[in-house]
């Protein structure tokens, strides 16, 4: 390998560990992933990544409008009983995944939880018989609306 191709490699890599390094530290730091730096007009995801409520100003107030339920990022988080390996984790994400749209979903045997994260309205009977048909016990359902 020629001097040249070694230093342009070296210089790649380097940008690329930059790069990821810094999508790491505005993850852990709570900022979006998205590229719209929080203007969203010209956004692909249009208002679904950052603020759960829309505002209108009208004369010289503004007025705050909850966007729809659906529209709305919600942190799902359910307390399981009888979870006690591995494989009793697999088969809640399993039975969660074919059945809900999720994101980022992750169960548990240690903490006894499934905490995933959707859009879609998920109401508490539906997502109780889903786990309960896999022969687990749900204790608790929590929500929290991420802005």
């Amino acid at each position: 390998m020629n001097p040249g191709t070694l230093a342009v490699s070296a210089i790649l890599v380097i940008i690329v560990g930059l790069v990821i390094y810094k999508m790491i530290k505005d993850k852990k730091s709570g900022k979006s992933s998205c590229s719209c730096g929080g203007s969203c007009s010209g956004c692909g995801m249009a208002g679904n990544c950052h603020n759960t409520e829309k505002s209108e100003v009208t004369g010289s107030a503004t007025v705050s409008k909850q966007i729809e339920d659906r529209d709305v990022i919600k942190k799902i988080t359910v307390r399981i009983d009888g979870m006690m390996c591995g494989m009793c984790e697999s088969h809640i994400n399993d039975a969660i995944r074919s059945n809900l749209n999720v994101k980022k979903l992750k169960t548990s045997h240690v903490t006894g939880k499934s905490e995933f994260m959707t859009n879609d309205v998920i109401s508490d009977e539906r997502l109780s018989n889903i786990i309960t048909k896999t022969g687990y016990k749900v204790l608790d359902i929590k929500r929290e609306y991420i802005s």
